[in-house]
């Protein structure tokens, strides 16, 4: 009995440190998004500032601005959410009031994949090119979904 415990333990250590990994490596990979952003999208003025901590997660705070007034903003968050990464996002009113649709947990556009210079959600597309920060978000649902494009340059 002891012979086969020690195989197995030595497998699922190696497995988990494989997964461990591979997740430091797609948040290492995201690493380009850190910093603060300022754009334009859906009419106004955007901004968006991300943070990483040392766990692999990565904080953001967005906001949008019309004809000098904040519309609505967002606190964001890149981590792992029951054992699927993805971005969860919580938006906010003018007055700091949570939108209803996010009393819970927000909403969560779950991780396709991650490139040198891009991060695929379900839903959402960040990508740099030419240091320019471009973000794709698929709005609406069902037969009436629209791209929505966000530019953005480091602020």
């Amino acid at each position: 009995m002891k012979l086969f415990i020690l195989p197995f333990l030595t497998c699922l250590l190696t497995a988990n440190a494989a997964t461990a990994s591979e997740e430091e490596k797609s948040f290492e990979a995201m690493s380009w998004l850190t910093g603060c952003w300022k754009g334009t999208g859906l009419g106004g003025q955007v901004e968006e500032c991300w943070l990483q901590s040392d766990d692999n997660r990565l904080t953001g705070v967005f906001q949008l601005t019309k004809d000098g007034k904040q519309t609505f903003s967002e606190i964001v968050m890149i981590a792992d959410f029951d054992g699927q990464t993805g971005m969860r996002v919580k938006h906010f009113d003018a007055s700091f009031n949570q939108w209803e649709s996010d009393q819970l947990t927000g909403h969560t556009f779950p991780l396709v994949s991650v490139g040198e210079y891009f991060i695929q959600f379900e839903g959402l597309r960040y990508e740099l090119i030419n240091n320019v920060c471009h973000v794709t978000l698929d709005m609406g649902t069902g037969d009436t979904i629209k791209k929505v494009q966000f530019v953005l340059n480091r602020n």
